[in-house]
């Protein structure tokens, strides 16, 4: 890791050759002060003082909701052809709970089977991540999520004497020192860093306790009434899957034009909280309440892939608590398994 720091000047420098030269996807303010990651044309598109997008970034990117993966003909012989498309592409302005779910997605898509259509695009996106402020709902610091080891090329912080900056692959070095003027990082860089580190964790306001809540899961799995309680006002909507950095469960489709001799293969976004996930043939399904399939996600979040990678698959974005309609909260219901035990 080498470590460089850039003036404010040198910082609008450095942006403007990326975008005279790249496509660069950054965090931009869209109708009703919601940010969304776009391409941006223009320097004065980007604003990086954003809580929260109603997507992931890097998911939108890497694993979009509808994608094409095959093109096929049908004649004496099926004929396939992968549908596989990547760009050279920049994004920038990425916070670290979000490259925290890009590195989940990268081991997903990467440990059992390579996903062709995800590997081609990450290997082709150059990231650079930036500090962002914590929204309220954001409990990224109880998930270890708050500050992003890997999975960037650059990382940057604004200290006051200009930007700190992290320098953790060759290509992130060498676009740094195309572009601008960086300098190595001093040591009185270092000490301004510290400095904001100090107050940056001080804006996680909400910390539920995650520490126990492996063990505590098990015991309480099985008590059907919690459950109950909980998943009372679910909707079965999917919009907590749909806004979450890390859900990547998706349905395949195929799709055949009317002369029944071309076709093509996409994929598209899947929920596990709509009722119709479980379902098979013969009409059997093997979640059929909410309370089993909300049961599910959360051991899916918080310790099915704990096992596995020995990380978390939330991040503690805090989306999906922004956007479920019956304002279920994840946060809250971690601590109530633990409360749950007690009072028992």
């Amino acid at each position: 890791m080498l470590y460089k720091i850039l003036d404010q000047r040198d910082y609008e420098v450095f942006l403007k050759n990326l975008i005279a030269d790249y496509e660069l996807i950054g965090p931009k303010k869209k109708d009703g002060g919601v940010h969304d990651f776009t391409r941006i044309k223009d320097f004065s598109e980007i604003d990086t003082d954003y809580k929260r997008t109603i997507l992931p970034p890097a998911k939108k990117i890497l694993f979009p909701s509808v994608e094409k993966l095959i093109d096929y003909k049908v004649g004496d012989k099926i004929e396939f052809k992968p549908a596989i498309e990547s760009s050279e592409k920049i994004l920038f302005g990425v916070s670290a709970w979000d490259i925290n779910g890009m590195n989940f997605m990268d081991k997903v898509f990467t440990t059992d089977y390579v996903d062709e259509n995800y590997i081609s695009k990450r290997r082709k996106l150059i990231v650079i991540g930036m500090d962002a402020s914590p929204s309220e709902t954001n409990f990224s610091m109880s998930m270890g999520s708050e500050y992003a080891k890997e999975g960037f090329d650059l990382y940057i912080t604004k200290i006051k004497s200009g930007y700190f900056i992290k320098v953790a692959t060759a290509p992130g070095n060498q676009i740094l020192g195309k572009y601008s003027g960086a300098e190595d990082a001093t040591v009185e860089s270092f000490k301004e860093y510290d400095k904001y580190m100090d107050s940056y964790k001080k804006k996680f306001k909400l910390l539920p306790d995650i520490k126990s809540f492996y063990y505590d899961f098990e015991m309480i799995y099985e008590k059907e009434d919690f459950w109950k309680q909980i998943a009372k006002d679910c909707y079965s909507c999917g919009s907590c899957n749909l806004v979450c950095p890390t859900c990547f469960c998706f349905n395949v489709k195929d799709e055949i034009e009317l002369n029944l001799k071309e076709g093509t293969r996409t994929r598209e976004w899947n929920s596990c909280m709509m009722p119709e996930y479980g379902l098979v043939a013969g009409g059997h399904n093997f979640r059929p309440g909410k309370e089993n399939r909300l049961q599910q996600r959360y051991r899916c979040k918080l310790k099915t892939f704990y096992d596995k990678f020995g990380a978390y698959s939330c991040v503690g974005c805090g989306r999906c608590i922004e956007a479920c309609l019956a304002k279920i909260n994840i946060a809250e219901d971690m601590n109530s398994v633990k409360k749950q035990l007690i009072s028992n």
